[in-house]
């Protein structure tokens, strides 16, 4: 009887003794919610990016030396999930950047969107600098994504510059996926997501916005910059192509890659000889802005036909062009969260009052947006360069 007594007791005291040591251990991690859209195929690292290295790029960017560096940034080239215009699964590539600070408080998440990219392979996911937005930004402090844009990199679609749709599905799907990422791989992220774009990057961060308006996911926008960007699209009838062009290859790529996509003979309508039959050749994504540029004219009465030139805004030939910018305007967008529009006076390609306007009509329908006008810098990187490290800062008061 003793000892039936003494084994209940040990038995008893073992069932306490392994209780309490689940109960005292570690609690099971929190299961990572799948993201609606953009589930990270493939993850390389691309090596560790230092701060006297960033602080080096200072004089090449413009950047001024107030700024300065506070963290190493650990950078990575992603694969992921993603949609074609037509809905169909698509594999869209960009890279990843972050901060090495040596603690884990919880980061920001920054989205980074860049300008006009040609060359196939000018992108984040293959050269890190060219995803400077992030890099700058994780420098100081945010885990930071950079699509390279669905039809660049390593995507397995073709590029349609102005998009609405397609741009922002992939930036959405990017932001979603490397939530869903940091989450199973102990990256800490606080709810704070940011978007900061240059040039073509603002208007697809507009884009970002109309999207999460019409299809919200499990995160929101909590503030926006963006750099020189453009979103009404909307071709007037008596517009008429300038007399000399900023850069002719900005000025072709759109049509050409939406002729591409449709094959209509819009190139054929729109294009003098001899620089018509090089358009293939200059646009097939092994070239940049200023290799094609080399190989066209600036002068566009030699460049365009005379109904382009004159007539683009009124001409039949060009009407289904006409209506897909109308279709990918994005002038009527309001933003649920704060926005910043920085622009200069002085940009020959997106004309300031873009952003003037844009500005003005997110405040007219109950929006929140600030603009900063500058009197000098034409629509170069490096000219912006400090605006980008103002906008930086200027997120800061969102944290």
């Amino acid at each position: 009887m003793k000892n039936h007594l003494h084994f209940e007791k040990l038995r008893l005291l073992s069932t306490v003794f392994i209780f309490l040591l689940f109960a005292c251990g570690d609690k099971p991690k929190e299961s990572c919610v799948a993201p609606t859209g953009g589930q990270f195929i493939e993850v390389r690292s691309m090596g560790t990016i230092d701060i006297q290295f960033i602080n080096d790029l200072r004089p090449s960017f413009g950047i001024p030396e107030s700024f300065t560096a506070k963290y190493d940034v650990d950078v990575y080239a992603v694969n992921y999930a993603t949609t074609d215009p037509d809905g169909k699964e698509a594999i869209a590539t960009g890279a990843i950047y972050i901060p090495k600070t040596g603690n884990d408080d919880p980061l920001s998440l920054l989205s980074g969107q860049h300008g006009l990219t040609i060359k196939k392979r000018d992108v984040p996911s293959t050269l890190p600098l060219y995803g400077y937005l992030g890099l700058f930004g994780a420098a100081t402090g945010y885990a930071s994504v950079q699509a390279d844009y669905l039809g660049l990199g390593n995507s397995n679609v073709q590029n349609q510059p102005v998009n609405q749709k397609s741009s922002a599905v992939a930036v959405v799907d990017l932001i979603d996926g490397m939530r869903h990422y940091a989450c199973e791989n102990d990256i800490p992220l606080n709810e704070n997501v940011f978007l900061l774009g240059y040039s073509t990057g603002g208007y697809v961060s507009m884009a970002v916005h109309h999207e999460l308006n019409e299809n919200p996911r499990s995160f929101v926008i909590n503030a926006s910059v963006m750099v020189a960007g453009y979103f009404d699209l909307n071709i007037s009838e008596s517009f008429q192509i300038a007399d000399t062009l900023y850069r002719p290859a900005w000025a072709l790529y759109s049509p050409f890659m939406y002729d591409q996509q449709y094959q209509l003979g819009l190139m054929d309508k729109m294009v003098e000889s001899p620089y018509r039959e090089k358009l293939n050749d200059l646009f097939n994504g092994e070239k940049d802005a200023s290799e094609i540029d080399r190989a066209l004219t600036p002068i566009s009465k030699n460049l365009f036909t005379d109904a382009a030139r004159t007539s683009f805004g009124n001409h039949s030939d060009f009407a289904s062009f006409r209506q897909m910018l109308s279709d990918n305007s994005l002038n009527e967008v309001v933003p649920q969260s704060p926005v910043l529009f920085i622009h200069s006076k002085e940009d020959g390609a997106v004309d300031f009052e873009q952003s003037v306007n844009m500005h003005a009509y997110i405040n007219s329908h109950e929006g929140n947006a600030t603009i900063t006008l500058l009197e000098k810098g034409e629509h170069e990187p490096a000219a912006y360069s400090p605006a980008v490290i103002q906008a930086i800062d200027w997120l800061k008061q969102y944290e």
